[in-house]
């Protein structure tokens, strides 16, 4: 049976201070990021839902994986705030 990605993504863009350099933001904000356990399980049951909709029912998951990046510049801004 062919298999299917459900990806969402989220991108938030910030204005960082003068003095704080990305490796600080990194260290700080990286860790917080890791501990998002519970949003996670709420995206990933979104998803499901979503796609068992489209299956009758008879979705199911095989795998997930979770990236955290911190870059610098504007990456994917698939709807950039204004």
């Amino acid at each position: 049976m062919p298999k299917i990605s459900v990806i969402t993504t989220v991108a938030t863009v910030f204005e960082v201070p003068e003095g704080l350099t990305i490796e600080q933001v990194r260290n700080h904000a990286l860790q917080g990021l890791s501990e998002m356990d519970e949003l996670t399980d709420s995206i990933v049951a979104h998803q499901d839902s979503s796609v068992n909709q489209a299956y009758l029912g008879d979705a199911v998951s095989l795998a997930l994986s979770v990236e955290n990046v911190i870059a610098e510049g504007i990456a994917h801004p698939t709807n950039p705030a204004q």
